[in-house]
């Protein structure tokens, strides 16, 4: 087997792109949710849901530097946020309401909420503004090529070494609670933490990850159509 075949398989990147570790849970609970929703919600509703949660989730963030209770409206937040993202477009399925504008602003609802919660990240005791513009940059990365594979008819759903959206919302919601318990904060020089280098290293591989990534894919369709 070749070098970038035992890579790719090591990470998980000749996978389905649904296995994220969570994914076979989430579809699991919407398969059982999806029926129950009254009918007086409509999808919408849920992506308003996305970003009231998101926003909750935010100014929690920012007001933990002035209240720490604030902190418990963090997970709260991003639990309805999970649950708008999760929900609408399939209940839109399901309701067999197909229409293209909606489909737009629900990726955008969705795209729009993490970043939010990215960026007061940075403005909160948690994480370093350069750390969090680190997360941003890979998030964006990550999810442009998200949407560049749903164009181009791909599954939507992707994960890099298992890690998905609903794994990394619930890093977010918890990542105050490590920091705190951990103490992980500790300064190397008047500049940059500890954390800031950690944060950066595994951002150089997350980016490696997703140009592997691209690679495998790229491989696939020249096979697929030869």
């Amino acid at each position: 087997m070749k070098f970038g075949e035992r890579w790719t398989n090591f990470l998980g990147l000749n996978a389905s792109p649904e296995r994220s570790f969570l994914a076979e849970l989430e579809r699991r609970a919407l398969q059982w949710l999806l029926p129950r929703v009254p009918a007086q919600l409509a999808p919408a509703d849920f992506t308003r849901l996305n970003m009231l949660g998101a926003t909750m989730a935010a100014t929690a963030l920012l007001c933990s530097r002035w209240a720490p209770w604030a902190l418990v409206f963090l997970p709260i937040g991003l639990g309805l946020n999970w649950l708008g993202a999760a929900v609408d477009a399939p209940l839109r399925a399901l309701r067999q309401k197909s229409a293209p504008e909606r489909s737009l602003k629900e990726h955008l609802a969705d795209l729009f909420s993490q970043v939010l919660v990215i960026l007061a990240y940075g403005f909160s005791p948690f994480l370093s503004v350069w750390s969090s513009a680190v997360i941003l940059t890979c998030f964006l990365l990550f999810s442009a090529y998200t949407y560049i594979r749903v164009a181009a008819g791909r599954e939507e759903r992707m994960a890099l070494i298992g890690i998905g959206a609903g794994e990394f919302r619930i890093l977010m919601a918890f990542w105050p609670f490590l920091w705190l318990g951990f103490g992980l904060a500790q300064p190397i020089s008047s500049s940059f933490s500890a954390l800031d280098v950690a944060i950066a290293i595994l951002a150089a591989v997350a980016i490696l990850n997703l140009g592997l990534k691209v690679l495998s894919d790229g491989r696939r369709l020249l096979s697929t159509r030869g």
